[in-house]
């Protein structure tokens, strides 16, 4: 943990200010989730992550995902949904499009789940697993289909 102090203080200040924001935020969709329905968790998100108008950006889309990989090396049970959820958050606060998207496995495999964030044309959350193995079941948000990976 000490380490992880240690190289959090070693970041730039605005990468510093975002890794601090993705394991608050995760910390609180992680409680979220266990606390209440996934349609009341959607409804604190959205409710949270309101703002003006999304301009993508795609430096930015990158500087979240990294910042959410950081905070849920440290967050237990962050798993794809509360990234997905997190990264959501930070990007629409920041006036940033971000679309989440719910799939399942289309294989046959017993019932295999995975959810992703897409945002400025790129892969936020979610990129561990292949989008193109699963079958979207529901998408939220604004941003168009990922075309890439950061």
């Amino acid at each position: 943990m000490l380490r992880r102090i240690r190289r959090l203080a070693t970041l730039p200040p605005g990468e510093r200010a975002l890794a601090l924001q993705a394991l608050w935020t995760l910390l609180w969709v992680r409680l979220l989730l266990w606390a209440l329905s996934f349609r009341r968790v959607r409804a604190v998100v959205d409710r949270l992550a309101m703002a003006a108008e999304p301009v993508p950006d795609a430096d930015f889309a990158r500087a979240v995902r990294r910042a959410v990989d950081r905070a849920a090396r440290t967050v237990p049970g962050s798993d794809c949904l509360p990234r997905a959820l997190t990264a959501e958050v930070m990007l629409r606060r920041a006036g940033r499009p971000a679309r989440v998207s719910i799939g399942v496995a289309s294989d046959g495999r017993l019932l295999s789940a995975h959810a992703w964030t897409e945002s400025a044309g790129l892969m936020v959350t979610g990129e561990r697993n292949d989008p193109h193995d699963f079958r979207t079941l529901t998408v939220f948000g604004d941003a168009p289909p990922a075309t890439g990976r950061p």
